[in-house]
């Protein structure tokens, strides 16, 4: 939260969601509250749930949440999306840099979704 507090939910993903099976599915447990959301991909998906967030004053603490994560258009169409590149200013995405976007690595500076877009 933007207090600096950090706690727990619990986040659940789904390859193929209930009610469609051409989509995937995040569903996050917190504060007693769930919500969920659906999409193509686990990357589109994420983003939404981190707007949502983000009106509550919330940062997510993963991977796809980080300034310098973000897939390809490829890494999006093939798959469920949950392989990003992690970006390095300047440089070519490299293979050695593909990270799972619901992983956490400990050097990432995590941002609202406009400023990972504008990174990006």
């Amino acid at each position: 939260m933007n207090d600096g507090e950090i706690f727990d939910g619990i986040l659940k993903l789904y390859e193929e969601s209930p009610d469609d099976e051409d989509m995937v599915l995040l569903e996050l447990s917190i504060f007693g509250e769930t919500i969920s959301y659906k999409h193509e991909n686990f990357f589109q998906a994420l983003l939404s749930l981190r707007q949502n967030l983000e009106d509550k004053q919330i940062q997510v603490m993963c991977n796809g949440a980080a300034l310098n994560v973000y897939p390809s258009q490829m890494q999006l169409s093939m798959g469920s999306g949950r392989l990003a590149y992690k970006l390095k200013f300047g440089k070519p995405a490299t293979t050695e840099g593909i990270v799972d976007i619901f992983e956490c690595e400990d050097d990432l500076n995590f941002v609202k979704v406009e400023e990972q877009f504008s990174y990006y």
